[in-house]
């Protein structure tokens, strides 16, 4: 049903029409290497709070008002050639000093499976930036509690690697965790007096999921979360796609980076995605509401305009000297026609003195080069005709001085006729001549592009004669001998029998810039429909409905293959699972968080579609995050002091209770194990809606 709708593009009269929507260029935004802050004794015991996110890693101090390093989480090792030593500092790159992420895409690792960290050697590796960057460089570890996010329902044996990384490796003395979209809601909740969570409904959106949380009484209802598998990066691997396809010449161009720069950028979400998406077959909202999308390109180098009087005074240099060539090579033809002529003739003097039996007649024939005296008579007067005609032809060929005297001059640019009526009646023949260069040269291209084609007249006309060609039965091939067979050469001849000359290029440069002079009009209102396309609109990507298309992904995950529900189908699932009164303590205070909140158009699509999910006439609110990026981290260093007092784990409770001891709080996850969800008898028991994924297990799972 959505893909049946698309653009009608024959409805557009030129391309200049799809150009003149508003162009969009790449800024290709290049990142700078993070400074190592200093360390002062201030700092002593101060809790490093780290947001560390599967796209984004953002680490600073507890009393710092903004993250001091903010990086993509992920790091590039380089290839080492055999033979060529390479620094340290060069062989290891990691987050922002990764200045161009696409030279080294292939080479990307990160900790992260999809918002999970499993991969804990890249894990240390991070670490290990976060802290030499904020300037520890104590050889004892780091001195100072640590507050870290995690993804809701982390499971335990991720998070005890990741304590035992911590308390190991680093020698902390304190670690907290909190759910990264918990504490994203708390600050927002903007309230300092103490941590407690209002009742609400968070919808998280990350780079990898989406996760709809329920709160009620101060606390997340884990049990009755759900997950969507539809994040940012599915959101920029469509969109990229999608342009390659559409696009397979740009397909080098189109890169992850970029995409993911229009999602942030130029994307939006439509309140009524088929509605709006049957408005583009009209060609008149293309031109206005279309986005023309700039790639780089080499721009070749514009060829500076030369005086038409200069160039044919060039030619007539090129004409003189190739006119004294070949003078000089008659000249020495002559020479020794003359010579061989000489020659020849003294052999046949020679040869009368003897008779034809005689060894030395024999020998002055074979001298000559030839059989009989007879041959030889004629050979010499073959010779001696052709001295006489290149002789004539050297007195008869006139200097290039002579034919330009006696060849008509022609008007240009700076000629103008001085009579009105001689000047228009010149110019009217010029653009006569133009427009003729112009058909010839279009009938040329139109002629190409018909050859290629497999279907067409021409090429089936042109298959017809070599097969005519291949059936001629000939002891010996002399096709090409007669005038007739160019006239089939042309036919059957890829090019369309031609090519655009360069005295053709020429005579249309010079028409153009007596006509720009003279009539500049004609150029701009006639010449334009039968011009090729610029380079830059050879490099040019129009979007129409993928302005709205992509963002439609978090709505309907089946556009890319996922079999489950969108984001308001979960959440309707999600409010099925409690009674009314709960329903509308949640649908009260309705929070989106996550960077893709930001993304236009979001907050109006679920007031739509929770205005049709709700009773007629009933009272909903929902609101976008203040800081929808950076609100995790926020959230954590507000309360990163009571954490880790209440529920921080002591290197002491490490030692004592393993790496799996939890303490539960309401900004975090509660301590489960799967041996418990394999023998809980209430699960078995329990009522819950057919789930749709394959993939997804209770209570970490996604309805559809």
């Amino acid at each position: 049903m959505v893909d049946n709708v698309c653009f009608n593009y024959e409805k557009v009269e030129s391309m200049e029409d799809l150009t003149a929507c508003k162009v969009y260029k790449f800024t290709d935004a290049r990142t700078q290497p993070d400074p190592i802050h200093p360390y002062s004794h201030d700092l002593h015991g101060i809790p490093i709070v780290i947001d560390n996110g599967s796209y984004h890693c953002r680490v600073g101090w507890a009393t710092d008002d903004e993250p001091r390093l903010q990086f993509r989480n992920c790091y590039a090792k380089h290839r080492k050639d055999r033979g060529k030593k390479m620094p340290a500092s060069m062989e290891l790159l990691v987050g922002n000093d990764i200045t161009n992420i696409e030279a080294v895409r292939f080479q990307l690792k990160t900790a992260h499976d999809e918002n999970v960290v499993t991969h804990f050697q890249a894990q240390e590796l991070l670490l290990n930036y976060s802290f030499s960057h904020l300037g520890i460089t104590d050889s004892s570890g780091v001195q100072h509690p640590v507050v870290m996010t995690e993804p809701l329902l982390n499971p335990p044996y991720c998070r005890g690697l990741m304590s035992e990384l911590l308390f190991e490796c680093y020698n902390i003395p304190r670690v907290a965790y909190c759910v990264d979209g918990l504490a994203n809601y708390y600050h927002n909740q903007g309230t300092d007096a103490d941590v407690f969570l209002e009742d609400g409904l968070l919808v998280h959106i990350g780079h990898h999921t989406t996760h709809i949380m329920p709160i009620l009484d101060g606390a997340a209802d884990v049990t009755r979360s759900r997950r969507v598998k539809i994040g940012g990066l599915s959101m920029t691997k469509f969109l990229c796609r999608w342009l390659q396809l559409q696009y397979p010449h740009q397909t080098g161009n189109i890169t992850l980076s970029r995409a993911e720069e229009l999602v942030h950028s130029r994307m939006r979400i439509a309140t009524e995605f088929e509605e709006e998406l049957r408005k583009w077959e009209d060609a008149e909202t293309c031109i206005s509401e279309g986005l023309t999308v700039q790639l780089p390109f080499a721009a070749a180098t514009a060829a500076v305009p030369v005086d038409p009087a200069v160039q044919r005074e060039r030619r007539r240099e090129a004409a003189r000297r190739l006119v004294q060539i070949n003078a000089r090579k008659r000249e020495e033809k002559l020479v020794e026609d003359e010579q061989e002529l000489e020659r020849l003739s003294e052999l046949c003097e020679a040869m009368s003195e003897f008779a034809a039996y005689q060894p030395e007649y024999q020998h002055a024939l074979e001298e000559a080069g030839v059989a009989t005296i007879e041959d030889l008579h004629a050979k010499m007067a073959a010779m001696q005709h052709r001295i006489r005609k290149i002789k004539a032809k050297m007195m008869q060929e006139p200097s290039v001085e002579e034919e330009e005297r006696l060849s008509p001059a022609t008007p240009s640019g700076s000629g103008l006729p001085s009579d009105p009526q001689e000047a228009a009646e010149w110019l009217e023949s010029l653009q006569k001549e133009w427009a003729s260069i112009q058909r010839r040269r279009t009938a040329r291209r139109s002629k190409r592009q018909e050859m290629a084609k497999r279907r067409t007249v021409a090429s089936q006309e042109r298959m017809r004669l070599i097969s005519q060609l291949a059936r001629r039965e000939k002891k010996e091939d002399h096709f090409g001998r007669r005038d007739e067979d160019w006239d089939v050469y042309k036919a059957i001849n890829k090019e369309g029998g031609g090519s655009d000359s360069e005295e053709e290029c020429e005579r249309l440069q010079e028409l153009e810039g007596i006509l720009r002079q003279h009539r500049p009009h004609f150029l701009s209102v006639d010449a334009t429909q039968d011009r090729p396309l610029t380079e830059a609109q050879k490099n040019q990507l129009l979007f129409t409905t993928e302005l709205i298309r992509t963002g439609e992904l978090l709505f309907q995950p089946s556009m890319v293959g996922y079999v489950q529900g969108g984001l308001m189908e979960t959440v309707q699932f999600v409010l099925g699972l409690f009674g009314p009164a709960e329903q509308q303590r949640l649908v009260d205070n309705v929070v989106v968080t996550g960077g893709v909140a930001s993304m236009p158009g979001l907050v109006e699509r679920i007031q739509h579609e929770l205005r049709a999910i709700r009773p007629f006439q009933s009272s909903f609110r929902v609101s976008k995050a203040e800081a929808s990026s950076l609100g995790a981290w926020y959230g954590a260093r507000r309360t990163s002091s009571h954490l880790l007092e209440t529920a921080g784990l002591s290197r002491q409770d490490y030692l004592e209770g393993g790496r799996d001891r939890v303490r539960p709080h309401c900004l975090g996850n509660p301590y489960w194990s799967p041996v418990d969800l394999d023998t809980n008898e209430e699960s078995k028991d329990s009522v819950e809606p057919p789930v749709r994924s394959t993939t997804s297990t209770a209570p970490y799972s996604s309805n559809a």
